[in-house]
């Protein structure tokens, strides 16, 4: 049986140790939790919009929820990671790497690095001002500078953050994910075309110092080992890696036992003109069907369809549902020509 618990105090003795230390702090997100008991709490999972953090005892009724929409998955260790492969063996999964939040930071090396900022570039607080201009970047990475809060608003009444301007553009900066009572998570974004040149390492010391004459303190998250490698250029320690998985709906609408008998109809190349997604090809191998198909992200990429009825069909790590129909395709309610 699982439980919605309201009173946070009653699980947070779960996520001591645990790589993100303050979730049950986030002041400016709506936190759900479930447990598998009212009392006495052994297992839990936080969700945070969509990110759920899993403590305690792995529990396999916990990570087979339902959710709305996609969801992802973080366990505390090891064990809750094995459960979560068990459960989802084809989710998408990828690693994580947190960081030792009791940072011993060297003011004076922080400050140099923001006076090593180059010329041209200039470094300013996100206020009104600033944020209407990283409202209007154009770079997906850049834009998690203000993203995370639901409107200016939000954003200005909690987080905290810089931005390295170039030209009257926002070109990089280090801001907040989430907000603690006495703290923040660091995001760090910079433009492709303006990286190597320190200014990833000038807007976060900023940040860092700032948050230290507020006497918050400032966490770290690491996406990739870049991140890792600046935040020990800032002062961090790297501890340890972990995984995370990524689940689609998909996954919950799966039929297990599908009628496979028109599904050789279903094969062929198509002629597609969805314009996130182009179906070039499907095949059956194994009694799977398979398709290869480009995105805006990836070329070329080869899949497993999932029956989730009849004839639709979807993807572990897409979006668009595809359903078969006689000599043509419908993705997402464009029609696409099946071509031989």
């Amino acid at each position: 049986m699982i439980y919605k618990i309201n009173d946070y105090s009653k699980v947070e003795h779960l996520f001591n140790g645990w790589p993100y230390p303050y979730v049950t702090e986030i002041m400016d997100k709506k936190l759900t939790i479930f447990a598998t008991s009212k009392e006495d709490i052994k297992s839990a999972v936080i969700f945070i919009d969509s990110d759920g953090f899993f403590a305690g005892e792995p529990s396999k009724e916990l990570i087979l929820k339902k959710q709305k929409g996609w969801v992802s998955l973080f366990p505390q260790n090891k064990k809750w990671e094995k459960l979560m492969r068990e459960c989802y063996p084809e989710a998408f999964h990828y690693t994580r790497y947190a960081i030792y939040q009791d940072a011993n930071f060297d003011k004076v090396k922080l400050q140099e690095m923001i006076d090593a900022l180059p010329s041209g570039y200039e470094l300013k607080k996100i206020d009104s001002k600033v944020y209407d201009l990283c409202a209007k970047v154009e770079d997906e990475d850049l834009e998690e500078l203000i993203d995370w809060f639901d409107n200016k608003k939000r954003f200005l009444e909690y987080a905290l953050g810089y931005a390295v301007i170039k030209d009257g553009k926002v070109v990089g900066g280090a801001s907040t994910a989430y907000r603690f009572q006495k703290g923040i998570e660091i995001e760090v974004d910079v433009e492709k075309s303006e990286r190597r040149k320190g200014l990833a390492s000038a807007a976060s010391a900023r940040l860092i110092l700032d948050c230290l004459d507020r006497g918050w303190k400032p966490t770290w998250d690491a996406a990739n080992p870049k991140s890792v490698g600046l935040a020990q250029k800032l002062g961090y320690k790297f501890d340890h890696k972990y995984t995370c998985f990524n689940i689609s709906p998909i996954f919950h609408k799966v039929i297990k036992n599908p009628d496979k008998s028109k599904w050789e109809s279903y094969c062929g190349k198509y002629e597609t003109n969805f314009k996130d997604f182009k179906l070039k090809e499907v095949w059956m191998k194994d009694g799977d069907l398979y398709g290869k198909a480009s995105n805006e992200v990836r070329n070329n990429m080869i899949f497993k369809f999932y029956p989730i009825s009849n004839n639709a069909f979807g993807r572990r790590d897409g979006r668009a549902i595809v359903t078969f129909e006689d000599g043509y395709i419908d993705i997402e309610g464009v029609k696409c020509k099946k071509i031989k």
